[in-house]
């Protein structure tokens, strides 16, 4: 039975220092510097003392940054700044995932067995008219989809998707899509290190938009594209995401300076805005990375899975999340990351507004103006054979879904992470802390409606 914690002040390991932090009360300049090295070493939990800060159960606040929420997209001047990807640089996460097999990269990793595009068209009534092949495989890799139409001449929508390496059809217990991922990658998921020497390197797209200009809340979208999905359902191409809240003027220019203040972690069909988040520092004083923990195991019944790319704030077993009725929710276990890989290490591609994506300055991201799924509709293996529209479908690319530039998320869960210092183990050298982001409370002169 997982134990209510307590985290002490002083530092537990070398090179790790644990604390608990009060809102705004410390931030990433105070941290030493970290070094890359994929060992974890075990946290031995001290006696309780000392005046040490207890964590206690909390829930959401009733003030949440949703309240605040006023989202619009950056001007087309701010989004050509060279800030943009400065930003997104400083504060994008570092990732704990829960299996050496995969980590986010870039989408073309979708297409590299050579399947073509497809598509279908799309009528008001959602059927499906027809599907065609769209583009042959090698125009697709040669990045010749710039000039695709959105909707047909009647003006039904289109939708394209391609085949992503592998299927979920397993031999031995390894699916084909680890077996794709552990060739492509370069052999034994034990040997391919470091993962930034490989064709595909970790990435994360990253999107700016003012999540409250007039208070000077800028917002990075964190998006994640996973070639699959491994757990109690699954699914090709997935995307996940975290919001990263900073604060400064409410004008972006090369002078501008931001700092964060808040996070909004997304997983299944919740948005969390954490009362603690781990950071870390980066290769500069000015840096401040959050950890990601992607979802991990998972058992519901007859079903279990490892890797669902939930997008979580702590190591911690966090009941109720996944899809279900009341009660009837698998949880998510992400105490066990198996691989860690710094924020560096990340290759960060900035995704502008879709209507202002030069496609012939960038092919490569041709795809973010297209309604487009990075995976197959159909999968061999999962429970119940509930396929397509629940379960085995990919979901849509960042643009087109309802949480891009916060237009929409989804509700609050406001269950309690079931969190133990002693589970907390990240590689040697990592200057940490557990830390309380501002509470909403200090930016917010008066409460706005829930958007």
């Amino acid at each position: 039975m997982l134990r209510e914690p307590v985290l002490h002040s002083k530092p537990l390991c070398a090179g790790l220092a644990v604390t608990l932090l009060t809102a705004g009360a410390a931030h990433a300049d105070s941290l030493a510097p970290a070094e890359t090295i994929d060992v974890a070493p075990r946290i031995s939990p001290k006696r309780r003392g000392d005046n040490a800060p207890a964590l206690l159960r909390r829930t959401l606040p009733p003030l949440t940054w949703g309240d605040l929420a006023q989202p619009t997209p950056l001007s087309a001047e701010e989004e050509s700044l060279a800030t943009t990807a400065g930003l997104a640089g400083r504060f994008n996460p570092a990732m704990a995932l829960p299996t050496r097999d995969i980590w986010p990269v870039e989408v073309r990793y979708a297409w590299n067995d050579g399947s073509d595009l497809k598509a279908r068209v799309v009528g008001s009534d959602g059927r499906v008219m027809r599907d065609y092949v769209a583009l042959a495989r090698d125009k697709l890799a040669g990045h010749e989809w710039g000039d695709l139409a959105e909707t047909d001449a009647q003006g039904n929508r289109i939708d394209y998707y391609v085949d992503a390496p592998g299927d979920d059809r397993a031999e031995q217990g390894v699916t084909g899509w680890r077996r794709r991922w552990r060739s492509i990658m370069g052999g034994n998921a034990a040997t391919h290190e470091p993962p930034r020497a490989l064709d595909y390197p970790p990435t994360q797209y990253a999107h700016l938009f003012w999540f409250n200009r007039s208070k000077g809340l800028l917002a990075i979208q964190y998006w994640f594209y996973y070639p699959y999905n491994e757990w109690i359902n699954h699914h090709e191409g997935d995307w996940e995401r975290i919001n990263v809240i900073l604060r400064g003027p409410s004008r972006l220019t090369d002078k501008a300076s931001f700092r964060p203040v808040g996070y909004q972690y997304f997983f299944h069909c919740w948005t969390y805005e954490p009362t603690q988040v781990v950071r870390i520092r980066g290769e500069s004083a000015r840096e401040d990375h959050v950890v990601v923990y992607a979802g991990g195991f998972s058992q519901f019944l007859l079903w279990s899975g490892w890797n669902s790319g939930g997008s979580y704030p702590l190591p911690a077993l966090f009941p109720a999340v996944g899809g279900g009725l009341g009660k009837w929710r698998p949880p998510e276990d992400t105490t066990k990351p198996a691989r860690f890989i710094r924020p560096e290490d990340f290759k960060i591609i900035v995704l502008p507004e879709p209507e202002r994506l030069d496609v012939v300055a960038n092919p490569d991201l041709a795809w973010l103006r297209l309604s487009f799924y990075a995976g197959q509709p159909q999968m061999y293996r999962n429970p119940l054979k509930l396929n397509r529209a629940v379960f085995g479908e990919a979901p849509q690319q960042p643009a087109r879904q309802s949480g891009w530039n916060a237009i929409t998320n989804p509700p609050y869960w406001v269950q309690t992470p079931r969190f133990q210092p002693d589970l907390l183990r990240l590689p040697r050298g990592w200057g940490a802390v557990v830390d309380a982001p501002r509470r909403v409370y200090d930016l917010a002169a008066r409460r706005s409606p829930v958007r």
